[in-house]
């Protein structure tokens, strides 16, 4: 099974841009084998239709589901889109506004303002259910406390649901910078008094903590550690753009595509999987 996961940078100009879109889609159809699971983020919601049918008609998904709804609702500019072929069956879909919900927070009722930033799919594949998680954490220099709920939820959803087959992918906006010997810098030792510790804490959760529910950092597990490079780098010099998975979904390989990243500001991160 093959996964794709990109930020499609479609903010601005606010209205969308079809060229800029149609120029997206172009790389994809480029690709010598099409992703089976494709996560997109910060699509802009004023496109939704065109991007529907692009994914479908000409790349050939047949499901596609979105939160788009959810960011107009919310006023929000953006939000996500996760398609599937037909090797694959989506069984269900989860937004921020049930993990808003349902979640049991141990620290306080805290809730996201941009629940459109979470799309969970359950699908199958091969007789194997997946839970998908398409996640982007909104920029701390500009929302701060609100990046933190957007991971602080996710870390804990995993943290008090049953482990099961999962894939967590998208935007993360964290580390500042990896160390060669793994260690995560995070952007937590920037913020206020009030929110360092916190800070650093919700990052290095979802950065290193998934271990504990059976899941890897996928292109790490690949690549290992080490100076980073061109290859290992998705926005503006680092690495924010992950993809973590359950380990016995057997990954295979993992790589950031340079020739995605002269399509959108982020480069696309690709992995296999042998279910």
């Amino acid at each position: 099974m093959r996964v794709l996961s990109w930020n499609v940078d479609g903010t601005f100009p606010p209205q969308g841009s079809p060229d800029q879109i149609a120029d997206q889609i172009g790389w994809l159809d480029s690709l010598a084998t099409q992703p089976d699971l494709l996560l997109l983020q910060e699509v802009n919601p004023n496109r939704r239709d065109l991007w529907q049918e692009l994914l479908t008609d000409r790349l050939g998904y047949t499901t596609v589901r979105d939160t788009l709804d959810i960011a107009v609702e919310q006023g929000n500019s953006n939000g996500h889109i996760t398609a599937t072929t037909s090797e694959l069956e989506c069984i269900k879909t989860t937004t921020g506004l049930e993990l808003n919900e349902h979640t049991t927070r141990t620290e306080s009722d805290r809730s996201t303002a941009y629940p459109e930033k979470f799309l969970i799919a359950s699908i199958d594949y091969r007789n194997t259910t997946i839970e998908v998680w398409n996640i982007r954490a909104v920029p701390g220099n500009s929302y701060p406390e609100e990046k933190l709920t957007i991971l602080e939820l996710a870390y804990e959803y995993v943290e008090e649901a049953e482990e099961k087959p999962r894939i967590i992918a998208g935007d993360l906006n964290s580390p500042q910078r990896e160390l060669a010997d793994g260690q995560a810098i995070t952007y937590g030792y920037q913020r206020d008094d009030d929110l360092q510790q916190r800070g650093v804490t919700a990052e290095l959760k979802i950065l290193k903590g998934l271990g504990h529910f059976g899941m890897i950092d996928v292109f790490r597990a690949q690549h290992g550690y080490g100076d980073v490079d061109s290859l290992s780098v998705s926005h503006d010099g680092r690495r924010i753009d992950h993809l973590f998975a359950s380990e016995a979904l057997s990954p295979i390989n993992c790589w950031y595509s340079e020739t995605g990243a002269t399509h959108s500001d982020h480069a696309p991160v690709l992995a296999v999987f042998d279910i």
